[in-house]
């Protein structure tokens, strides 16, 4: 503990050096070390091109040690020279104007690099830190006002504009088919993990539910562990008392629910007995075939023998994935407290001449991500709010409509599958209840109908169509490989993962397609071979 102590206090070397930064000159520690968290540390040669003349700018850079010039394509002659201290790449920050000079190492230099998304999340949770960066910019070119900082906040890349970049691309034949087969592969490995990839896509929801809240602690001046450590344990002491209740309801009440679930299954039966006769008498084609008896016969067979021969395989499976899914909080748990590091670990992985690319790339697939998951969290909520109505209108009592609502807009994102089981849901309830009112049955088809009807052409154009940027009919074509390859859990994940390798295939295709990137690239490495080999023929070797 004591060597802990010690070890907190020793500042490493590169934020003793922007300290020396004039921007950061009066930040306290807490502020320094939340920027540390946020800064990619990386190392360019002597001659090295760290940003090119009117490339597209996505980060601003400070230099910790060693020398850069400043050219321009007019002036071939070295415009400024920069040193330990000094800053440049601000205006990309401020604006999606492309860089106005070429930035090259006279030295080897190191510098640290603030990734235009995270100095808006800085705008969000340490005001003075952004405000001093957009400040020194806004001075000579924008007028700087609180307002100002606030319309950068909500305007920030995490909006439309992020993708507006991917969005002016043009996916090639070749990158498409290879999206295609990578989503595939990607639903083929999904099918065998699907015990780790369902608590990961809850921690993932988890994650971006308790951002917003870790970013406010974080305002208040709670380093983000703690945030973390806090938020998580809170949500595991949730969850754990919510299974505990539960369960101890489940074991009080076993006996009840069990003859209450027989009894609306029965209900159903008689429904759908009900409906099949009603469309027997009105088809002399299936009075004939007498389809309508074989289907009620298996309907009352399941209904009657649900308990003693699906129940306990339900109630096993379910005990099985429980340890599972209390993985999700964990996820989360690191995801708050390490994703700044994680990212980090990424980008340093990649070479200099691709490493902002590389940084848009994962900002991006994270913001997709973000836009798809809490999308359909947004879609679960209209869609619970207008079966709530629906129902109470049809003439539920009102709080059986909001429990049942929530049900069915949570089996709603199941595609096709989900839909039909949520509408069978109510109409089993429905049917047991009131088993004579046919009125309400009709009722309660019509509202799931509309309800289909405003995801498809509202509630999903509108909260996850602009982001996703997916063509019907692509979306179509992979629902159906989806279920070929894993049913249904090929199903609900199919849409997600293109999204998201859609957001690789682009940027990458970008990336390899640049002739002056790898250019810059085959330059660096032979550099790095003069570098390397420098001396050696002087060498006598004996």
């Amino acid at each position: 503990m004591v060597l802990n102590m010690l070890s907190s206090k020793i500042e490493p070397q590169h934020l003793s050096v922007l300290r020396q930064v004039a921007l950061f000159a009066d930040l306290t520690r807490h502020e320094l070390q939340t920027l540390n968290d946020l800064l990619h540390i990386r190392h360019y040669i002597a001659k090295e091109i760290i940003f090119d003349q009117a490339e597209e700018g996505q980060a601003i850079y400070f230099v910790l040690s060693g020398l850069v010039h400043v050219k321009t394509k007019d002036h071939p002659q070295v415009l400024a020279e920069l040193t330990s201290g000094d800053f440049f790449g601000e205006r990309a920050l401020i604006t999606d104007a492309p860089r106005t000079a070429q930035i090259r190492a006279a030295e080897d230099t190191l510098v640290a690099v603030l990734f235009r998304n995270d100095f808006f999340n800085l705008l969000s949770t340490h005001p003075s830190i952004g405000r001093k960066i957009y400040m020194d910019y806004g001075a000579t070119q924008v007028p700087v006002t609180p307002n100002n900082l606030t319309d950068l906040a909500e305007t920030s890349p995490e909006s439309e504009s992020l993708l507006m970049y991917l969005t002016a691309s043009h996916i090639g034949s070749l990158t498409w088919l290879g999206i295609i087969a990578t989503t595939s592969v990607l639903l083929m490995m999904f099918k065998s993990l699907l015990w780790l990839v369902l608590p990961f896509l809850f921690g993932l929801i988890l994650y971006y539910c308790l951002v917003p809240i870790a970013k406010k602690l974080v305002r208040r001046g709670f380093s983000r562990s703690f945030s973390a450590v806090a938020l998580s344990g809170a949500l595991l002491l949730l969850i754990g008392g919510v299974i505990s209740w539960f369960y101890s309801m489940a074991l009080a009440n076993s006996t009840t629910w069990q003859s209450s679930f027989n009894h609306y299954l029965s209900g159903g039966a008689n429904l759908a007995y009900q409906l099949l006769h009603s469309l027997q008498d009105h088809s002399s084609l299936l009075q004939n075939a007498q389809i309508g008896e074989e289907i009620y016969l298996k309907i009352d067979d399941v209904a009657k023998n649900f308990s003693d021969k699906y129940l306990g395989e339900i109630i096993s499976s379910f005990a099985k994935w429980l340890p599972s899914l209390m993985l999700a909080p964990l996820i989360s748990f690191f995801l708050l407290k390490d994703g700044a590091h994680i990212r980090k670990m990424l980008g340093a992985a990649v070479p200099n001449a691709f490493f902002e690319k590389t940084l848009y790339l994962i900002h991006a697939v994270d913001h997709t991500a973000k836009l798809y998951l809490m999308g359909l969290i947004k879609v679960a909520i209209v869609d619970s709010l207008f079966l709530t109505f629906g129902l109470w209108w049809c003439g539920f009592s009102f709080f059986t409509s909001l429990f049942v609502s929530v049900m069915c807009a949570i089996l709603n994102w199941v595609p096709y599958l989900g839909p039909l089981l949520g509408c069978g849901l109510v109409l089993m309830i429905a049917a047991t209840d009131l088993p004579a009112n046919m009125t309400m049955i009709y009722s309660i088809i019509a509202v799931f109908l509309a309800l289909r009807l405003l995801d498809d052409f509202v509630t999903l154009p509108m909260v996850l169509g602009k982001s996703l940027r997916i063509h019907p009919f692509i979306t179509i074509m992979m629902f159906v490989i989806g279920e070929a390859i894993a049913g249904i859990t090929g199903l609900m994940l199919v849409i997600p993962i293109l999204a998201v390798v859609i957001v690789l295939g682009e940027t990458l295709e970008i990336i390899i397609s640049d002739k002056r990137l790898r250019a810059r690239q085959q330059y660096t490495q032979k550099l790095s071979w003069e570098i390397a080999n420098r001396g050696l023929e002087d060498q006598n070797l004996k």
